[in-house]
């Protein structure tokens, strides 16, 4: 039998307890029937409750034990103070750099995205503001998956490198190479992200006594920062591409009007994109995570 730590038992609790309450929404759903808003909470619910299960595993805690602590949930077990569970805790560290490097490069990209579309301009405030909350509730998730996991500086250049080249180089040659249907697809994905799921990672994270001061110290950039990085590497490039126009207007470059078309063809009028009803977040690292209506005895 192991005890697991402080912040590994706060991240179960949330997760056995979130199971526990989705198990019984579903129950009262499936006897009082499903309209569209009930499946609606049912979605996010499941969501949140994957998202929680990643963070986890993402800080080291044994597969066996979250698989544990869900079906435990599932069950109708509530969790309890000074639970041990069986099996060994340890996880291999290497294991586990790989994994928040590929989520890393995931945040790197989403900064090359919103580079190119905040660049050339004329796009809806609401629009840039929910892109603005998700990758800032993104970084937080993984500055707090970084400062749980105690990177030394090495193994923070080892998750943010992209070879020898800095990694908004890289990724402003990535999006200036991409399709620009495939970068407008990735832009509607991104701001069409359920915000709601994304805070409850964040949310225990916070309340296991990870702080803002903690995220910043983790991370070596800021979410604004990250696209602006990018957005002056696509600058360099273009002035330094043998076949680049002299530009002054980049909403006026061939790519911004590829762009601008393939967002129209992507669908920005799906009402899956309207941002009026959508929760107010965090869009950059010094912004306080809003109030979200969590069961204290589920996630915390």
């Amino acid at each position: 039998m192991h005890s697991p730590s402080r912040l590994q038992a706060h991240l179960l609790r949330g997760i056995q307890n979130l199971a526990l309450d989705h198990q019984q929404r579903r129950i009262e759903f499936s006897v009082s029937g499903q309209p569209a808003e009930v499946l609606a909470q049912l979605q996010i619910g499941e969501r949140s409750l994957i998202l929680l299960e990643q963070v986890a595993a993402g800080v080291g805690v044994p597969q066996a034990w979250i698989a544990y602590s869900r079906a435990a949930g599932e069950r109708g077990d509530r969790w309890r103070p000074g639970q041990q569970l069986l099996g060994s805790g340890f996880v291999d560290r290497d294991r586990l750099l790989a994994g928040l490097g590929r989520e890393v490069r995931e945040l790197q990209h989403m900064a090359g995205v919103g580079a190119v579309f905040t660049r050339q301009g004329g796009l809806d405030s609401d629009v840039v503001a929910r892109f603005r909350r998700v990758m800032g509730m993104t970084w937080q998730r993984l500055g707090a998956i970084s400062h749980a996991l105690g990177l030394t500086r090495e193994e923070q250049h080892q998750v943010w490198a992209r070879g020898d080249r800095h990694w908004s180089t890289a990724v402003a040659d990535q999006v200036r190479a991409a399709d620009a249907r495939s970068v407008a697809q990735s832009w509607n994905r991104i701001v069409a992200t359920d915000f709601s799921a994304l805070t409850v990672p964040v949310i225990v994270l916070q309340a296991a006594g990870i702080t803002a001061e903690d995220l910043a110290a983790a991370m070596p950039t800021s979410p604004d920062d990250m696209v602006t990085h990018v957005a002056d590497a696509l600058t360099a490039a273009e002035h330094h591409a043998d076949t680049a126009p002299a530009v002054t207007d980049p909403s006026r470059t061939p790519d911004a009007t590829a762009i601008s078309a393939a967002v129209e063809g992507a669908g920005t009028d799906n009402p899956a994109l309207d941002v009026s009803a959508s929760t107010d977040g965090l869009g950059d690292a010094d912004t306080a995570i809003p109030d979200f209506d969590v069961d204290a005895g589920t996630a915390l």
